[in-house]
This record gives C-alpha cells, sequence and structure tokens, in this order.
C-alpha cells in the first residue's frame, strides 16, 4: 500500500546539468526560428512547421481585442483566457513585450518548464525511479516545441503533473483551489481537476469511472449539436465530421465510438514517423515528438499493465498516476477533434506510470 510522502525534496544533481542544457536548446530553438516571425514561413524550407504560429496569432488578436475593444466575454474554445494571461504578464513585465509577444511567451514557457521538471522529479522521488526517471523527462523534445510562442499545451502538462503531485502528497484543495486560473487557460482543464479529485476520493473508483464515461460521452455529444466548439470546415469529412452528424441523430455518438477514438489518438501520434511534407521538407513538430514516442514503445509492456492490471496499480504509490491518466481520457474524448499535440500532453505521466510498473512489477515486490 502506498506510504505517506516525505515532505522534504530536493532536486537531484543532474539537473544541474540536463535542465540548463535543455533551457538553452529551448533558446537555441526561438533564435533560429521565433525570434523573427517576419523570416519565418512554416511552409517552406527543410524545416517546416517548427511553430505553432496560427494558434499564436489567434491569441495575440485576442489580447489586441482586450486591450482595444474592452472584451471581456468568455468563449467555450476560451482563446481570450490564455490571451487575458499574458496581457496580465505584459503588465507586469512590460520590457519582455515585442511586437509579436514571442519573447515574454518563451520566458513564461520555460519558467512552467522548470515547474514541470521539479514537480516530475519529486514524483520519481516518491515513486524511487532514480536517475533514470530524472533523466526521462528530458526524452520529450516537444517540451522545446511547447517552449516557442504563445500556447496552452505547456501550463496543460504543468497541471497534469501537478495533480499527480497533489495526489501523492494529500494535496488535493491545493488542486482544487486552482480551478479558476486552470479554467482561464482550458476549460477541459477545470473538467479534468473534478473529475481527478472525484475518483480519488474513494478507494475504488471503477463505478466512477463507468458513471463518468456515460456522463462525459453523452455531455459531449449533446454539446457538439447545440454548442460551436469547432468550425465544420476545421472538422473536415472524417471520422469526426462522422461522429458529429451521427450525434445529431442519436446522441450517442461519443459513448459508442470513443474506445475507436482512442486507438485514433494513438495512430495520430505515430503518425509522426512519417515527418517527411508535401514541400520537400521536414516536419519539425513530428520530429521533436519522435523520442518521447521511441521510449514509450520500448516500454510497451509494463505501460499495457495500466489497464490489464488497472486494479493492482490502484494499490500502489502510483494509484494517482493512473488517476491522473483516467481523468485525461475521460476529459480529452470530449473533445471533437483527433489531434496528435493532445496526446503528447499526456506523456510525461503515461513514461511515469511505465517506469513505475517497470521497476516494481505484479510478479516482485510492490512498494
Amino acid at each position: 500500500m502506498p506510504t505517506t510522502p516525505s515532505r522534504v525534496f530536493i532536486v537531484p544533481p543532474v539537473a544541474a546539468f540536463f535542465l540548463p542544457v535543455f533551457l538553452a536548446f529551448c533558446i537555441l530553438y526561438f533564435l533560429y526560428f521565433a525570434a523573427d516571425l517576419n523570416r519565418y514561413d512554416g511552409e517552406s524550407g527543410l524545416f517546416q512547421y517548427a511553430l505553432n504560429d496560427h494558434d499564436h496569432f489567434v491569441y495575440v488578436t485576442n489580447i489586441d481585442r482586450i486591450l482595444f475593444e474592452d472584451l471581456l466575454g468568455y468563449e467555450i474554445s476560451n482563446d481570450i483566457g490564455i490571451a487575458a494571461i499574458y496581457m496580465a504578464l505584459a503588465s507586469a513585465f512590460p520590457f519582455l513585450v515585442d511586437q509579436d509577444y514571442t519573447l515574454i511567451a518563451l520566458v513564461f514557457n520555460c519558467i512552467t518548464l522548470i515547474g514541470c521538471y521539479v514537480i516530475y522529479a519529486d514524483i520519481c522521488n516518491y515513486c524511487k525511479l532514480g536517475q533514470i526517471g530524472n533523466l526521462s523527462f528530458f526524452a520529450n523534445l516537444s517540451l522545446i516545441y511547447f517552449a516557442q510562442m504563445i500556447n496552452k499545451d505547456m501550463l496543460t502538462i504543468f497541471a497534469f503533473l501537478l495533480a499527480v503531485r497533489c495526489g501523492i502528497h494529500q494535496r488535493m484543495w491545493l488542486l482544487l483551489a486552482l480551478i479558476p486560473f486552470f479554467a482561464l487557460v482550458r476549460l477541459q482543464l477545470a473538467v479534468f481537476i473534478l473529475i481527478f479529485a472525484f475518483l480519488m476520493a474513494t478507494p475504488w473508483p471503477g463505478w466512477r469511472i463507468i458513471c463518468l464515461y456515460i456522463l462525459t460521452s453523452i455531455a459531449a455529444g449533446v454539446l457538439s449539436i447545440f454548442v460551436s466548439i469547432i468550425s465544420d470546415e476545421s472538422l473536415g469529412e472524417g471520422f469526426s465530421s462522422f461522429l458529429v452528424n451521427f450525434n445529431r441523430n442519436y446522441y450517442v455518438g461519443y459513448l459508442l465510438f470513443n474506445p475507436l477514438r482512442v486507438i485514433q489518438f494513438i495512430f495520430d501520434a505515430y503518425a509522426s514517423f512519417s515527418f517527411s511534407t508535401e514541400m520537400g521538407g521536414v516536419d519539425m513538430a513530428k520530429i521533436l515528438r519522435l523520442p518521447q514516442l521511441i521510449l514509450l514503445l520500448l516500454l510497451f509492456r509494463p505501460l499495457g499493465s495500466l489497464f490489464i492490471h488497472f486494479r493492482h496499480w490502484l494499490k500502489t504509490r502510483a494509484r494517482p498516476i493512473v488517476l491522473v491518466v483516467v481523468a485525461y481520457l475521460l476529459t480529452w474524448l470530449m473533445n471533437p477533434t483527433i489531434n496528435a499535440r493532445y496526446v503528447m500532453l499526456i506523456t510525461p505521466v503515461l513514461v511515469l506510470f511505465a517506469l513505475y510498473a517497470r521497476r516494481y512489477p505484479i510478479i516482485g515486490r510492490v512498494s
């Protein structure tokens, strides 16, 4: 059974070298691609799609709308929330603000990245994963991509890791208190936190998971009909569009097809191995995903035990990690779109679980 963790935590010596080096790569990536957006073209040259510039400029536009049009409304896609956060940062640190908000985004994202590592190392310390566990953080090169431009992804990863840590240290009150902030980042994060807290509150959450799956699936089906979360043009003509049309008639598209959508998420992530583009270049976002995806392939067997021996892991120190994965699935499957980027958000938590399951296999002694 899990034991009460120590409140004392020291960042391991490995961070003294690898964390500054990783941050240096984030800065070099910024200097090469993002420092001057006037010369950046994501669809030409050898290195393409190196930045999520589309979302960035959506958020910059919303910052301008807040500043000059007194825009205070809330949208379910919540592009206003992250814009409001950056507007507050710009007011507090005006010397970091450039025309496109790229420098302040780099600084804020790198600080968040440091926070992610500190929490990740704390979880490794609690789960006794050693130096390998700490080093595994740096296999996630997508963090370099997320460190660039205004985005919701770095804060989302931080929220997932913080949820694990709050579960470990029995500080769910802190996570619940942060719901208003995380709701500004992504409305889904507020739902995620509530689901995670609900599951953590019972020793065996099996029936709660089943009830939540039915509730969130039907709610997502209804929302896809009556609330415009994403345009039909963005959905295209694939499976996501089929689900929306199915829901318009029966409301249970997500309830029936979410298991298939999980497979789609995995397939979309591993499609990153096909990283050449039609314009003769390479997709940098896909390339940066590869080390983390390869690591998960190497850890496939212990990772698979999360679902095969689900009840067992709920009795171990991995319990908060397992329930974060469950809460993520229940929440993100409400999203009508399939995107490999969403998969990369949860991969740090998946790696933590896989390393724990590998270190403490079921046939051996469980800590």
